[in-house]
C-alpha cells in the first residue's frame, strides 16, 4: 500500500511538472496582440523608410537627368556660338568702304553671315532671342566637324542616272547634297541659320541649312533644277506645290520681283559682295523677317487681342498645310506670315501655338528644353564694365539704337529697337532715297560702340541665363553661360 501510495505521489508530481511546463511554453493573448502590433509597426516603419529612400532616389535621378540635359544644352549653345560665321563681332558699317586704303575680301573672312540679338523688354526675361549663321568647319577650339542635318523631300522622279533617261533623274536638288545615291528625305550642310527663343515655357532651337550643293557639273546652279535646266521652285514651271518648310529645313528667302522660295548658299555669307541684293546679312532675306521691309516679326496677338511674344515660327507651325510661305502665299491669317501688318494671327495661350497654324505634323522637333521660365541674354558693355541688357537704364554702349527705323513689331515702341545686329555694308532699311533698292542709301547699324579714341570696338562676350523648373523636385534651377566671343579664326 505504501508503495502504491508513493507511486501515486510520484506520478502526481510528474503530472504537475508537465502541466507547469506546458503552461509556461505558450503566450497569453495580450502577449500575442502586443507582438503582432510591434511587427505591424516595424513593417510600417520599414515601408516608410523604403518609400522615402525610393522617392529620394527618384528625385536624385530626376535632378541628375535634368542636370545632364542642362549640360547638353550648354554644350550645344556654346558649340553653335563657337561656330558662328561672324567671328569678329564688329558690326558692319557702310563707312568702312570709304577707308583708305579700301578693304578687300580677305578683310571680311571673319565677318561673314550675321549675328542678331533681340532684347525687347529689359525687365522681361522671357522675350529674348538670338539668331546667327554657323559654319561647322570652324574647329579652332572644338574639333567637332559634325555638319548640320535637316529634312529634304525628293523632287521629281529620281536622283540617280543608272537605267534612267536624262529627263527622269534630277541630281541638282537638296536631297543629293549629302552625296547619297538613294533618296532618304534628308540633307546636310556645314552651314546653317540657328535661332534660340523661348515661348510658353519651352526653349526652341530652330535650324535651317544653308545649301552647299555637290561640286558636280549637274549642280551648276544653287537653285534646284531638273536635268534640263528648269527650276523646281519657279511657279511658271509648275513642278512644286508643297509646303516649303515642311518639306525642306533650309534657309530661304522670297523676293518682291520673284515671289517664291530662293535658297541661300555659301555665297550668301560673303558680306564683301556689296553688289548682291540677297546676302543673308540683309535682314529682309533671313528667317523670321519680312522680305518687304527687312523688319523681324516677334509678336502676335492672343485671342483677346493682347500682343504676345512668340519669337519665331516653330516646326509645328511652318509644317501646317496652310503655311505655304515662302514658296507661295499662305492660306490662313494672311499671305505673308512674316508681315505683322499683312497677316492676322492669334496665339492660343492654352497650347502656345499660333492658332492658324496648329495642325503641323512636325511638333516639338525644334524643342530643346521644357519647363523654362527665363531665357535672358546680356551683352558685355565695355562702357559700363559689366553685362547688361540692350536698352537697359544702365547701359552705355547699348543704351539706344542709332537706327530707329530698324525695329521689330513689339507693341511697346520703347523696346522695339532693342536689337543688336552685325548688319551689312550696304543695306537701306528706311528706303530714304525712295528707290526701293536695299543696297543704295545704306544705313548704319543700330549699335557700333567706339572707344575713347573713336575707334569701333566689337562685342566681346555675352551672358545667357536659363532658369527652369525641375519637375522631379519642383525646384527652380538656373544655369548661366558666359561665352567670350573670341575670334577663333584669328587664334
Amino acid at each position: 500500500m505504501k508503495h502504491s501510495a508513493g507511486n501515486r505521489k510520484i506520478a502526481a508530481r510528474h503530472q504537475s511538472r508537465q502541466y507547469h511546463a506546458i503552461t509556461q511554453s505558450g503566450f497569453t493573448l495580450v502577449e500575442l496582440l502586443v507582438s503582432v502590433a510591434l511587427v505591424l509597426l516595424m513593417m510600417v516603419m520599414f515601408t516608410e523608410i523604403f518609400q522615402i529612400a525610393s522617392n529620394s532616389i527618384t528625385t536624385q535621378r530626376g535632378l541628375s537627368e535634368n542636370d545632364q540635359r542642362a549640360r547638353m544644352l550648354t554644350t550645344l549653345i556654346q558649340s553653335d556660338l563657337n561656330k558662328r560665321t561672324f567671328q569678329n563681332v564688329l558690326a558692319l558699317d557702310p563707312g568702312e568702304l570709304l577707308t583708305s586704303p579700301p578693304p578687300n575680301s580677305s578683310s571680311f573672312r571673319d565677318r561673314r553671315g550675321y549675328l542678331y540679338i533681340s532684347e525687347n523688354d529689359p525687365n522681361n526675361d522671357s522675350d529674348d532671342l538670338i539668331q546667327f549663321t554657323v559654319d561647322a568647319g570652324i574647329t579652332t577650339k572644338l574639333l567637332d566637324t559634325t555638319p548640320y542635318y535637316g529634312t529634304a523631300t525628293l523632287l521629281g522622279t529620281g536622283i540617280t542616272p543608272p537605267g534612267k533617261t536624262a529627263e527622269t533623274y534630277h541630281p541638282n536638288q537638296p536631297e543629293t547634297d549629302d552625296a547619297r545615291i538613294s533618296a532618304d528625305n534628308s540633307s546636310v550642310s556645314p552651314y546653317a541659320e540657328v535661332c534660340y527663343f523661348m515661348r510658353g515655357g519651352n526653349l526652341y532651337r530652330r535650324t535651317l541649312l544653308i545649301r552647299k550643293p555637290l561640286d558636280l557639273d549637274t549642280t551648276r546652279s544653287l537653285q534646284p533644277e531638273t536635268s534640263d535646266g528648269r527650276e523646281f521652285f519657279n511657279p511658271a514651271e509648275s513642278l512644286y506645290s508643297g509646303n516649303f518648310w515642311n518639306d525642306f529645313d533650309f534657309s530661304a528667302y522670297r523676293t518682291i520681283a520673284d515671289p517664291y522660295a530662293h535658297f541661300h548658299g555659301v555665297e550668301s555669307l560673303d558680306n564683301f559682295n556689296t553688289s548682291s541684293l540677297f546676302l543673308i546679312s540683309h535682314p529682309n532675306t533671313r528667317f523670321g523677317f519680312n522680305h518687304a521691309t527687312g523688319r523681324p516679326r516677334e509678336y502676335v496677338d492672343d485671342t483677346d487681342d493682347v500682343p504676345q511674344f512668340f519669337g519665331r515660327f516653330t516646326h509645328q507651325e511652318t509644317s501646317d498645310p496652310d503655311f505655304l510661305y515662302p514658296q507661295a502665299n499662305s492660306t490662313a491669317g494672311g499671305n505673308n506670315p512674316m508681315n505683322p501688318s499683312g497677316s492676322t494671327l492669334d496665339l492660343d495661350r492654352t497650347t502656345n501655338v499660333v492658332a492658324q497654324y496648329a495642325s503641323g505634323s512636325r511638333r516639338s522637333e525644334d524643342l530643346v528644353m521644357p519647363n523654362v521660365i527665363a531665357f535672358d541674354i546680356k551683352l558685355f558693355d565695355e562702357g559700363l564694365g559689366q553685362f547688361t541688357d540692350i536698352g537697359s537704364s544702365i547701359a552705355v554702349d547699348y543704351a539706344s539704337s542709332a537706327t530707329p527705323a530698324y525695329h521689330n513689331n513689339n507693341p511697346d515702341s520703347t523696346h522695339a529697337t532693342n536689337i543688336f545686329d552685325t548688319w551689312g555694308l550696304s543695306y537701306d532699311i528706311d528706303n530714304a532715297d525712295s528707290d526701293g533698292i536695299y543696297i543704295t542709301g545704306a544705313d548704319s547699324p543700330p549699335f557700333r560702340p567706339v572707344n575713347g579714341s573713336g575707334s569701333p570696338r566689337p562685342l566681346k562676350a555675352i551672358q545667357i541665363t536659363i532658369r527652369y523648373i525641375d519637375v522631379s523636385s519642383q525646384q527652380l534651377r538656373q544655369m548661366t553661360i558666359v561665352h567670350p566671343l573670341r575670334n577663333l579664326l584669328a587664334d
